[in-house]
């Protein structure tokens, strides 16, 4: 005879656990042809969080903010500054099942979400699948819908893939005073620029990048700053005009670190996504672009040795006063050809400057 144990052993397990309350949000998806060419692997990423009290611990980190940016309380009561913290102030989600529907069939993701919250999954997908449902992008990649399955609503959270060819120009691109003003020298005036002031873009930049993108390239958009800040980047490049891309950011919980380090993350955890980038798609040919305010020079350098016959261009721009001298030059590059390394202060240096740096390569 069955017993009732027997059968709920043998009831399936739901898809998800998510909870009406979580917030998903799936960050810009990369997918690259499998090795036969016959499926394409799409690298799901996204984060699950959801709004919660105020803590103690908290609120103690926030005071420790506005003394560090010397700031009042009116400041820290803008609408702008609230819509800033709230992800850093959410609660993450860990142990969640994630789903998520692509084309018609559904792919449960091999594991839960992170103490931090996200979600990280490779799905397979058959190229007969991609060419029925996704549609061209604005450059060479093609895009695919992608949703997250929820437990009570058939969706909650919508994004997509995109599935880059294997061969082709990419551009990685540094944000933090390449693409948007944030004075990285400068701890407290960082600070303010990223919680307190509108994003400010750096003249130019979107045209070049325009330019380059009618021509064929591709964008990866890396950055040290945490995921938290994805969606308010997202938005600010999108609404200046930047191509669309993906982004590589980094990871970032406020159990592990003091607000006051999100300063000495920006220091470091570009280079390890660079290089999985460039490893992903070794018959692409790669620009790497940045500036002389943090390490992009050393990381770039070491980069173009490891990689010579796939990095054909860096181009840094150079801030008043910050790093900017021969000597440090010299050292970055060394064993780099001359010809590939282009040094700007603004972007109108590079108008005429064809994709592809000092090799004149084209696309």
């Amino acid at each position: 005879m069955t017993s009732l144990l027997d059968v709920m052993k043998r009831r399936p397990r739901p898809l998800t656990n998510l909870a009406c309350g979580d917030r998903v949000v799936l960050f810009p998806t990369l997918g690259h042809l499998s090795a036969d060419g016959r499926h394409w692997i799409v690298n799901v990423h996204g984060d699950v969080s959801a709004g919660g009290r105020l803590t103690l611990g908290k609120r103690v980190l926030l005071k420790l903010l506005q003394r560090t940016m010397r700031v009042d309380e009116q400041a820290f009561a803008s609408e702008l500054f609230r819509h800033r913290i709230d992800r850093f102030l959410a609660q993450d989600r860990p142990g969640r099942r994630i789903a998520v529907r692509i084309a018609h069939a559904v792919y449960p993701l091999p594991k839960k979400t992170r103490r931090n919250g996200h979600f990280q999954g490779a799905v397979r997908i058959d190229v007969s699948e991609v060419r029925e449902h996704a549609t061209p992008g604005h450059g060479p990649a093609t895009l695919l819908p992608l949703d997250v399955c929820g437990a009570a609503d058939p969706t909650v959270a919508c994004g997509q893939a995109y599935l880059l060819p294997p061969a082709g120009l990419s551009v990685i691109s540094d944000i933090d005073d390449t693409l948007k003003r944030s004075d990285v020298a400068c701890k407290r005036t960082l600070l303010a620029n990223t919680f307190l002031r509108p994003f400010e873009t750096i003249r130019g930049m979107a045209t070049v990048f325009q330019a380059w993108a009618a021509a064929g390239a591709a964008f990866h958009y890396v950055s040290s700053s945490p995921w938290q800040l994805y969606e308010h980047l997202a938005e600010h490049l999108t609404a200046e005009g930047f191509p669309e891309g993906t982004f590589h950011l980094r990871a970032f919980r406020l159990r592990d670190h003091l607000l006051r380090r999100i300063l000495m993350l920006r220091r470091s955890g570009k280079a390890g996504g660079i290089r999985t980038l460039i490893k992903t798609f070794p018959l692409r040919r790669f620009i790497l672009v940045g500036d002389s305010g943090e390490h992009d020079p050393e990381i770039y350098g070491a980069l173009a040795r490891r990689f010579p016959w796939q990095i054909v261009g860096i181009y840094i721009r150079q801030l008043d006063g910050v790093g900017a001298s021969n000597r440090r030059y010299s050292r970055a590059f060394r064993g780099v050809a001359p010809d590939l390394v282009r040094l700007f202060r603004e972007a109108e240096e590079l108008f005429n400057e064809p994709a592809g740096a000092g090799r004149r390569e084209k696309l």
